[in-house]
């Protein structure tokens, strides 16, 4: 098959899931986090539900803004007929209209560098602060307040109003008026809670279930409420406590520092290169379990390294921008 025949076949076949999802949207079917998934996963199949979703609103009211788009509504086409006719037709004839469904439908973004923290006011003047290298796109409108972690770790502070919705790894949380902190891990998301509360949510039609029991009285166990934390994963959620130096650790990076209480090394390590673009790398590998703790700057590894060297005999030796741990 040559590259163009795959692209096109490409293109019919986010079209047609596109209307799949669509199908499901207005019928009040979708599975939110899955959608979103099937969405991140490729350009095209952002820009092919944004097309569709053209089609299916000019079916409904004809607008001068969408011509293009017109002669379908003029002609008498149903919302219904207009989905399956829009499941037969290529992407070409669609190309303006899909532009402004882009862009009405598109979500706002913002990304960190490594090393940098990044500070945000949402469109309700709810606030958000991106960690070291890091990814955010959001969607907000007087029904919905969605929010999309694609890489790393966000504080949000949400203001009053409609329950939040929070995505990442194809996992959703609904969230409650108050403070976050929202980190990706390897098929997984962690949300601790400093105030307000969250609850495990897998499509449209439990998140708005699970945001009504994070606000109201009752507490399923998959709620998390302040100084606790919720991990989402393909298994189960869970609810864990989290002790005053967990919180104190969680938060840290939003000073610029990082904090270590007990971890072994090699997890410290790890930690600190994510603020890092000259990595840290242990050569010894007796040396990953030892022991470690303190507050250190997160970008500056000096103080860490000089510790390690003085209080656990462990050379540090500057390498091709990064640094080697030998005893």
């Amino acid at each position: 098959m040559s590259i163009f025949n795959d692209q096109r076949h490409r293109r019919r076949k986010a079209t047609r899931e596109a209307a799949g999802w669509l199908a499901r949207h207005e019928a009040g079917t979708i599975d939110e986090a899955r959608f979103e998934a099937w969405r991140a996963a490729h350009p095209g199949n952002a820009i092919a539900f944004a097309r569709a979703l053209s089609v299916w609103r000019a079916a409904e009211t004809p607008s001068s803004a969408l011509p293009q788009v017109q002669p379908l509504a003029a002609a008498g086409l149903s919302r219904r007929r207009a989905l399956g006719a829009f499941g037969g037709m290529g992407l070409v004839g669609l190309l303006a209209a899909g532009g402004v469904a882009t862009r009405a439908y598109a979500w706002d973004s913002a990304r960190s560098g490594i090393g940098e923290c990044r500070r945000l006011i949402l469109p309700d003047g709810s606030r958000a602060m991106l960690n070291t290298d890091s990814l955010l796109q959001w969607r907000f409108s007087d029904t919905e307040r969605s929010l999309w972690i694609a890489r790393g770790e966000v504080a949000l502070e949400l203001v009053p109003g409609i329950p939040a919705r929070v995505h990442g790894q194809g996992l959703t949380a609904a969230l409650s008026t108050g403070r976050f902190n929202v980190r990706l891990q390897t098929g997984a998301m962690d949300v601790t809670v400093l105030t307000g509360r969250a609850a495990a949510s897998t499509s449209a039609s439990s998140a708005s279930s699970s945001s009504s029991s994070a606000i109201g009285s009752t507490r399923p166990a998959e709620v998390a409420a302040p100084n606790e934390g919720l991990l989402l994963s393909a298994a189960d959620p869970s609810v864990r406590p989290a002790s005053p130096q967990h919180m104190a650790a969680t938060v840290a990076w939003q000073q610029g520092e990082i904090v270590f209480d007990n971890e072994p090394l090699q997890t410290a390590v790890q930690e600190y290169n994510r603020y890092l673009p000259g990595k840290i790398v242990i050569a010894d590998p007796d040396l990953t379990g030892i022991p470690v703790g303190g507050r250190f700057t997160s970008t500056d590894p000096a103080a860490f390294l000089s510790a390690l060297e003085l209080g656990l005999d462990i050379r540090a030796t500057p390498h091709e921008g990064g640094f080697i741990l030998t005893r």
